[in-house]
């Protein structure tokens, strides 16, 4: 009697250790998956960010270029023009935020830049201004491809990205800039996995995982005459 006690306690130790092992291991299964998902999501933060990053400097660069332009112009004081392209941009800003408050100031600058180039490149303004229409159009539209494609501006755009990768622990390695990709700035980065266990079994190039996002369709690049797309890489 006392050996089968013995016996039965002894099949349910083997059997909760058994038990055990499985919940184990079952636990860290789970945590792998979550640790894969954890890093995509890092990775998918990292190419949002970037994205939006990358298109505002876009953004900066084309209020210089409206600058450029408004000094190219005949001045105000001759009363030549009635406007700068500025003022209007400025004007039409105000207008956004008066049709719609729920808009902020940045949102609502963003979108008076898209009607005001757009239009400036399409119609010249407008007439009356002093300088033809075709000319007013052709000098912003060689201000615009300029400076959008000078190595100033890719620069400043490979570092406005890098800058968000590297804070998200992205790699920079292997990142991809779409400039554009249907009017849109697209990256593509990627996040390093470490396993758990046998970390040593995993194969380097299996370890990135990727993601990829978009910023804010840019409008105005579609009446930009001679704008080719293309890609920058890390």
């Amino acid at each position: 009697m006392i050996s089968k006690v013995k016996s039965e306690k002894g099949n349910i130790s083997l059997l909760v250790m058994g038990l055990m092992g499985v919940t184990m291991i079952m636990f860290l299964v789970v945590l792998s998956f979550s640790k894969v998902f954890a890093i995509k999501e890092k990775a998918s933060t990292a190419s949002e960010q970037a994205s939006y990053a990358a298109t505002s400097v876009i953004y900066e660069v084309v209020m210089e270029s409206v600058e450029e332009y408004d000094r190219s112009l005949p001045g105000k004081v001759d009363e030549v023009i009635d406007k700068t392209l500025k003022e209007k941009i400025e004007e039409k800003k105000e207008e956004r935020l008066t049709f719609n408050p729920f808009l902020s100031e940045n949102e609502a600058k963003i979108e008076a830049i898209n009607e005001v180039i757009s239009d400036e490149l399409k119609n010249g303004g407008g007439p009356g201004q002093g300088l033809g229409l075709g000319v007013r159009k052709e000098l912003l539209n060689k201000i615009l491809l300029d400076k959008l494609t000078s190595d100033s501006t890719n620069q400043r755009i490979r570092s406005a990205v890098a800058d968000i990768i590297m804070n998200n622990d992205g790699l920079l390695e292997g990142t991809t800039i779409d400039y554009l990709d249907k009017y849109q700035i697209k990256i593509e980065t990627s996040a390093r996995y470490e396993a758990l266990k046998y970390d040593e079994l995993i194969p380097e190039d299996k370890r990135k995982l990727k993601q990829k996002a978009k910023g804010p369709e840019i409008d105005f690049i579609k009446e930009l005459n001679g704008w080719t797309d293309y890609r920058i890489e890390f």
